[in-house]
C-alpha cells in the first residue's frame, strides 16, 4: 500500500509543503491533502464527485486510484477510462499514462473506452461546455489509435466555429486530406449542429 501511495504521491506532484500552502476550495488542493492523510475513503468520495464534475486534473487522479487499487477495488478498465478523458481535454500526463495502461486492458475494449467518453464529451458539448468539441475531435485523431478523419473534421470545425484557435490549425490541416464531398457533408453537419445547440448562432 505504501509503494501505491508514494506512486500516487509522486505523479501528481505532491509534497506536503505545497499541499500545506495550498488552503483553498479547489478540489485538486483537498483531494491532495487526503492523499497524504491516507484519508482514501474521502479521497475517492471527492474524486468521483470531482471527475464527474469536469476536473480534468481530478480525473486523472480517479484513473490513477483505480489503477493502484486505493480506496477502491482495483480496475484497469476504469483506469483507462477515466485517464483516456483527461488525455483527451490535453492532461500530458494522462495522455503518457494512458500508453503504459493500453496493454493491460485486452484490446476490444480500446474502442469500447473511446466511445464511453465521446458519450460524455458529446453530452457536455451539447449542454454548452465549449472545450469538449475539440476533444471530441482528438478521439478521432491517429494519437488515440481509431483515426476517423472525417469525423475528426466534423468536431474541431465545431471548436473552431465556437473560437477555439487550438484546433484551427488541426482542421486546417485535415481540410488538405479530406475529399471535397465529405468536406461539404461535414460542414453541413457543423452548421446544423450549431443551429440545435448554440442558439442559432452561425459558424465563425
Amino acid at each position: 500500500m505504501l509503494r501505491q501511495v508514494l506512486a500516487l504521491v509522486l505523479v501528481a506532484g505532491l509534497s506536503l509543503s505545497s499541499v500545506a500552502a495550498r488552503a483553498s476550495d479547489d478540489p485538486v488542493a483537498r483531494l491532495d491533502t487526503l492523499i497524504l492523510a491516507k484519508d482514501f475513503d474521502n479521497a475517492v468520495k471527492l474524486a468521483r464527485e470531482a471527475a464527474e464534475a469536469g476536473n480534468v486534473e481530478v480525473q486523472f487522479r480517479l484513473g490513477l486510484f483505480f489503477w493502484h487499487g486505493v480506496g477502491l477495488t482495483q480496475n484497469y478498465l476504469e483506469a483507462l477510462r477515466w485517464t483516456t478523458l483527461a488525455a483527451l481535454a490535453g492532461h500530458e500526463k494522462a495522455f503518457a499514462a494512458r500508453k503504459l495502461m493500453l496493454p493491460s486492458v485486452d484490446a476490444p475494449n480500446w474502442p469500447k473506452v473511446l466511445d464511453w467518453c465521446r458519450q460524455r464529451m458529446q453530452k457536455n458539448a451539447e449542454s454548452g461546455f465549449n472545450p469538449a468539441l475539440f476533444a471530441m475531435a482528438k478521439s478521432y485523431s491517429p494519437d488515440f489509435g481509431f483515426e476517423n478523419s472525417v469525423e475528426e473534421y466534423y468536431w474541431a470545425s465545431l471548436a473552431v466555429a465556437i473560437g477555439d484557435t487550438a484546433a484551427r490549425k488541426r482542421r486546417d490541416e485535415l481540410t488538405k486530406k479530406l475529399a471535397v464531398t465529405d468536406a461539404a457533408k461535414a460542414q453541413d453537419r457543423a452548421a446544423a449542429w450549431i443551429e440545435k445547440f448554440r442558439s442559432g448562432k452561425p459558424p465563425g
